[in-house]
């Protein structure tokens, strides 16, 4: 019995991991919402949401660093029915000196190192839901969900390729991206300059953008999209431009954006928010959204653990 128990024990020894590091995060928001945006009616209504992300993260013998990352959403509000619970993305990685390579909900390449023109945040994102918000993310997703992607950087200078396969042969295509960005420092503002590209050979999307820093509490954002689709009168083009500006406790910003479509009528909007950090990881958010005769905005409270 004894002999038993102690090769128990040696077996679960040899099969645990030597070292390893569990944390857990969240956000959790509260407030009130309204606008046209929750048609049929614009009253103000209750809003939460929660945000929990799991993250581990390991090492070989040889250096070899591995991990995961898990991000778990409850929310409730005008279009989400209280107790919904899903996932919201899962990582696994694998990262060294050659880089990290990812596999499960990440972000394509594209929207890796491009981005978007939003330098603020509100509890219910109106300042990203108005009709000219291009999120840059259009193509990921739309099949199978599970994106394999690889990240390198070194010197400021950032390479991204990411693979998204066809719904397991179900007839449609894979999606390669491809995203480039160099980061630099001239005359004191913090400038980086990305480009992408991501294809399923019937929808091409490519653009760039440009973001800068002053470090005096000023940020500037452009982006620039193309999309070439396979469906009749669906092609655009499209600009966005965001500016953000902090000062002690207080932070704002605006983001505007327009489409430029073939098929149909063009469309713009803009948003806007403002944020007080209460410290201690609390701080007030107000977001406002307007585009093409829709409104949406928020006040509430944005709470980090």
């Amino acid at each position: 019995m004894k002999r038993l128990l102690l090769a128990s024990t040696l077996l679960a020894s040899a099969a645990a991991p030597a070292a390893a590091d569990i944390a857990i995060s969240a956000e959790s928001k509260m407030g009130i919402v309204g606008g046209d945006l929750y048609a049929p009616t614009d009253e103000a209504q209750f809003f939460n949401d929660l945000t929990l992300t799991f993250e581990g993260t390991g090492e070989t013998d040889g250096g070899l660093t591995f991990g995961f990352v898990i991000e778990m959403v409850k929310g409730a509000g005008p279009t989400v029915p209280n107790g919904a619970t899903a996932w919201d993305s899962e990582e696994a990685f694998i990262e060294g000196s050659f880089g990290r390579l990812s596999l499960g909900g990440v972000d394509g390449a594209y929207y890796t190192r491009v981005g978007e023109a939003n330098l603020g945040a509100s509890i219910a994102d109106d300042e990203t839901l108005h009709a000219g918000y291009f999120a840059g993310d259009a193509l990921d997703g739309s099949e199978d969900g599970q994106i394999l992607r690889y990240d390198y950087d070194t010197g400021g200078f950032g390479l991204s390729l990411s693979l998204e396969q066809d719904n397991n042969g179900a007839g449609s295509d894979d999606i390669y991206g491809l995203g480039l960005s160099y980061a630099a420092e001239a005359g004191g503002v913090g400038l980086t300059v990305a480009l992408g590209y991501q294809s399923n050979s019937n929808d091409d999307l490519a653009g760039a953008s440009v973001m800068a820093d002053f470090g005096n509490g000023f940020q500037a954002a452009l982006t620039l999209a193309d999309f070439d689709a396979a469906a009749a009168g669906a092609d655009f083009s499209h600009v966005g431009v965001g500016l953000g500006y902090s000062t002690g406790a207080w932070s704002v910003s605006g983001n505007y954006g327009a489409y430029d479509f073939s098929g149909a009528p063009d469309q713009d909007g803009f948003g806007l928010t403002a944020a007080y950090d209460l410290g201690g990881g609390a701080a007030l958010h107000a977001g406002y959204g307007d585009g093409e005769g829709v409104e949406s905005w928020s006040l509430g409270m944005i709470m980090a653990f």
